[in-house]
């Protein structure tokens, strides 16, 4: 339909409108009336009900009054002892029976139990009872005020809706209880109100949530627009009552004014819709060639032959952004891109021809951005007008952009791999290779595609081979692990390469061949091949060793490698049993630095144990050294090496032996030198007792004696006696042979027997030995004659040291003294002629002495001696000329935790 045509049928129709109008107009203000004389007369019905409804309240509350005070009555009777059971049980019966609401008549106990209920054939209220919670609390309400309460509506236990009313028995001021009535609810809403108000209305009795307790008639037939509610108060408790009118006649006589405008107001709108239809289909063409056009999701317009828009649709407006009330006028050369506009020009020129033309071109969007479009253009050259579809191919160019980017991206990864990618077809014959698989053989991939076998790059020695495999692919057979194959170049030269073979699959899951990627296999299989020596090599050299090597899991202690020496000792088939399953010489867990279950993978590599163990079978002895570690599979290990020990360890004990022997043959030589000074210094006390006792004989044979002068001089030669007896003593204790026996001692009590033995020689020889001790020494856990023999042969070394000193400077200084916490320093200190240093770095070793006759074992011995009590043996050179030697001894308290940490 032309514009003008249009514009005139918007303009008319307002006329056509304005029928309908009058006509809704009509029947609305009709229905109107209708509906608000029938409200007026439904207005009037409510009041009606309200008032019979306050009346009905009224009368029930009447009667419960009258109910109330005969229970007052009771109640009152009842505290002044007025009333017996039988009495109570006439006056309520007879009660009940005049008022049907009641259900009981119960007195109840200041205590809460039933005492007396009525009727008497009632299983509701019986004597003994307990009330419930919640009368409990309406008793307790009552026993607070003394007046007449109400209690919430329940139900009973036989299921029907009851109300009590509580009237409270005081007798002296004192609570007794309370007389309950109990109403049954169902029979207040059929007894309670008058006749005529039941013949109207259904009564409803409901509590404060709104549940329905209790009805007067079960008819359906309500009216429920004329309902009216009230609270019944008292007694309150949210027991409320609705009045519901039973609908009187039919509803006809309402509906017929109103179906009847309808009706007429339909039959008058029919008559102008059908006088409108056939004007609708008139323009129904046009109507939905322009919804069309203006819904189309493309973009159409209408273009003159110069190129200048005259119409466009609102899709320019979702695609370009361009408003299309604005395009008109406009040429479609202005939006094209500069790249576009001479292809453009071509199809406009085609089109002036009267020929229809479809093309793509890039248009200009309000945003200034360009988007892709296909035009399908057909010309009108009678009305010199072209008609255009435009529809937005952007996105498709986008994904066909992003296609070729990926093609040329695949194509690119394909190039990039070092693996060889070949496929064949399901007859065997080559469709596709890349560029590393041409590399890896030499041929071009024109060599190869629409080659069938035997392949050109198939060694002539191994076609069967080859042959099989390729069977055994096209069957679709080949192992998953795929399978090693020796190729040919084109130069000739052989290699090892290994295919995986897969299926392949099109996009619409067929298989059309199998798809196989080639690696060249020679440097990786050349490299194992080396791993494998080397790994020989290290077997080779771990079962050369003779000492035993194992490695078990640490959690189960399952031993996943051993060397021979560990076959040899403990079986053959020790790998794959536990270690303990095998009698492995190892430590006790505790014995551990650490339990190496409870080590992580940062703490690794640890050590766990270096010790000395015992075989548990075999008794020979070994080093054992453990460490946990990762092991190949990354789990947690340990690794144990054990060394047969037990011919170290004789020729140890030997040792140790002939050191002892060592010991006790220096301790007799020491002796031996000393043997004429013992004998003189033993010689005066023998002497001494023989005067002593021949001068007492004397006496005594010549009667001139008396008995304290013969005392005197037996006290004397006892002393004497003594003194010679303690030497011998101390010569026997330090020459007879014992076993090293560790001991608290005291350091002052050794002290002072070594230097009962040096001032012997001290004397003789012309120097003075000063002991310097320091007071409150801790005792030291030591063996007394060989610290003895430690200091007596370095005082003995002193002494010799100042033989040819001077007089004045012949002075022994024995200086015992704490040394930290936990030990004691011992120091000789002599002012001889000292030691060079060429003798202190070569004064232990043994037989060298800077004595003439010396054995040069003495030091030695010292030095043994000193570290066997967990001390140690220093040599200095003394500031004021001579030597000094110093050892330390560990106190007891230091040696017993020594031993407990040990």
């Amino acid at each position: 339909m032309p514009e003008s045509h249009a514009a005139s049928f918007s303009s008319q129709r307002w006329y056509w409108t304005a029928p309908y109008a009058a006509v809704v107009l009509f029947a609305l203000a009709m229905l109107s009336l209708v509906w608000l004389l029938q409200q007026r007369e439904l207005e009037l019905e409510r009041d009606a009900l309200a008032r019979d409804m306050q009346w009905a309240e009224q009368t029930m509350r009447r009667q419960m009054l009258g109910t109330e005070e005969f229970l007052g009555q009771l109640a009152r009777d009842l505290s002044s002892e007025m009333l017996d059971h039988d009495g109570f049980q006439l006056r309520a019966n007879q009660h009940i029976a005049n008022h049907a609401e009641l259900a009981n008549i119960v007195w109840v106990g200041g205590d809460g139990i039933v005492r007396w209920s009525a009727p008497f054939d009632t299983t509701d209220r019986l004597p003994g009872e307990v009330l419930s919670s919640e009368q409990a609390r309406v008793l307790q309400r009552v026993r607070g005020s003394l007046r007449v309460e109400y209690g919430a509506a329940h139900r009973s236990p036989r299921g029907g809706a009851v109300l009590e009313v509580y009237v409270p028995v005081v007798r002296s001021g004192e609570f007794r209880g309370a007389i309950v009535g109990v109403y049954s609810i169902e029979r207040m809403a059929r007894y309670l109100v008058p006749a005529w108000f039941a013949d109207k209305y259904r009564l409803a009795l409901h509590d404060v949530e709104g549940e329905l307790l209790a009805t007067s008639a079960l008819l359906p037939a309500l009216d429920e627009r004329l309902s009216f509610d009230l609270a019944l108060d008292p007694p309150g408790n949210g027991l409320g009552l609705r009045a519901t009118a039973f609908r009187s006649g039919s509803g006809v006589s309402q509906l017929l004014p109103m179906v009847l405008i309808l009706g007429l107001s339909v039959l008058v709108l029919w008559s102008l819709w059908t006088l409108r239809s056939h004007v609708q289909r008139r323009v129904q063409v046009e109507k939905e060639r322009d919804r069309l056009f203006n819904l189309s999701l493309d973009m159409l317009c209408v273009v003159g032959l110069d190129g200048r828009f005259c119409r466009c649709n609102p899709a320019f407006a979702r695609i370009l952004g361009h408003d299309p009330e604005a395009l008109p006028g406009r040429s479609l050369i202005d939006f094209v891109h500069a790249d576009d506009v001479g292809p453009t020009l071509d199809q406009l020129r085609r089109l002036a021809a009267g020929e229809p033309v479809k093309f793509e071109n890039r248009c200009r969007c309000a945003d200034d951005s360009y988007k892709w479009l296909v035009w399908s253009i057909n010309p009108v050259p009678e009305e010199r007008l072209v008609y255009a579809v435009a529809h937005d191919i952007t996105g498709r160019k986008a994904t066909e952009e992003a296609l070729r980017a990926e093609s040329a991206f695949r194509k690119a990864m394909e190039d990039s791999v070092v693996t060889g990618l070949r496929a064949i077809d399901l007859s065997g014959r080559i469709i596709y290779a890349n560029s590393a698989f041409c590399r890896m053989i030499g041929f071009d991939e024109d060599e190869l595609i629409g080659t069938g076998p035997p392949f050109p790059y198939w060694p002539e020695e191994s076609r069967a081979v080859c042959e099989r495999n390729l069977a055994l692919t096209l069957s679709g057979q080949a192992p998953a692990a795929g399978f090693e194959m020796r190729i040919r170049r084109k130069n000739g030269e052989r290699f090892d390469a290994r295919f995986y073979l897969s299926p392949l699959i099109d996009s619409s899951a067929r298989q059309t061949g199998w798809m196989a990627s080639i690696t060249d296999i020679t440097e990786p299989k050349r490299v194992r091949a080396a791993l494998e020596a080397a790994h020989e090599r290290f077997e080779a050299v771990l079962d050369g060793l003779d000492a035993a090597v194992f490695v078990a899991d640490a959690r189960t202690d399952e031993i996943l490698f051993a060397n021979r020496a560990f076959k040899r000792i403990h079986g053959f088939d020790a790998v794959g049993r536990t270690v303990n399953g095998v009698a492995v010489p190892q430590p006790e867990r505790g014995d551990y630095r650490v339990d190496p279950r409870s080590l992580g993978t940062s703490e690794l590599p640890r050590e766990l144990f270096d010790g000395e163990l015992q075989h548990p079978l075999s008794g020979r002895w070994y080093h054992v050294r453990e460490q946990a570690t990762r092991w190949v599979d990354g789990r947690l290990v340990r690794m144990g090496i054990a060394t047969d020990i037990t011919d170290r360890k004789q020729t140890a004990e030997v040792a140790r032996q002939q050191e002892d022997r060592l010991q006790r043959t220096a301790r007799l030589i020491t002796m031996g030198e000393m043997a004429s000074t013992l004998a003189h210094e033993l010689n005066q006390p023998l002497a001494a007792i023989a005067n002593y006792c021949a001068g007492c004989v004397t006496r005594m044979q010549g009667g001139q004696w008396r008995p304290e002068d013969v005392l005197a001089a037996m006290q004397k030669a006892s002393f004497q006696a003594e003194r010679a007896g303690k030497i011998i003593r101390r010569v026997r204790e330090f020459v007879k042979k014992s076993e090293p026996r560790r001991s608290a001692v005291r350091l002052a009590e050794i002290l002072d027997d070594a230097l009962g033995f040096a001032e012997i020689d001290a004397r003789r020889v012309g120097i003075r030995i000063v002991a310097e001790v320091e007071p409150r020494l801790p005792d030291v856990f030591a063996d007394r004659i060989m610290i003895e023999q430690v200091l007596l042969n370095l005082i003995r070394n002193g002494l010799d040291a100042m033989a040819d000193a001077l007089p004045e400077r012949r002075v022994l200084v024995l200086r015992v003294r704490s040394f930290g916490p936990d030990a004691v320093e011992v120091a000789v200190i002599d002012r001889g002629h000292g030691i060079s240093e060429e003798g202190r770095r070569r004064l232990f070793t043994p037989f060298y002495t800077t004595k003439a006759e010396g054995m040069g074992m003495g030091l030695n011995i010292c030095r043994s001696i000193v570290e066997f009590h967990d001390g140690r043996l220093l040599v200095d050179a003394n500031p004021e000329g001579g030597t000094i030697f110093t050892f330390t001894l560990p106190t007891e308290t230091a040696s017993e935790r020594i031993a407990r940490s040990a």
